[in-house]
């Protein structure tokens, strides 16, 4: 059986992302692999991830709490472009 993927990229018809390819580039619990829920994990591990990723790298809280939530503001307005465009609830 065809194991449909929920990632925004492969919703919108984006290209052909495996969910599986989201789960571990993110790190992410592989229960959420082809669910619908795959989106907002992934959204929330990925503002995580550059929240650490600047911290480790010298930025103070105050600077990578501010990239890491305008990167998922961006994100996040793109995956709502996407739904807007398909006409698909991808969150």
């Amino acid at each position: 059986m065809e194991k449909k993927n929920y990632n925004w990229m492969a919703q919108a018809g984006l290209g052909e992302l495996d969910d599986m390819e989201v789960v571990k580039s993110l790190g992410l619990d592989s229960k959420v692999a082809y669910t619908p829920e795959i989106n907002k994990v992934a959204l929330d591990a990925a503002r995580k991830k550059v929240f650490k990723n600047l911290l480790d790298n010298g930025h103070s809280t105050k600077e990578a709490e501010a990239v890491a939530d305008r990167a998922y503001k961006e994100a996040l307005a793109n995956i709502r472009g996407a739904e807007k465009k398909t006409g698909k609830s991808i969150l």
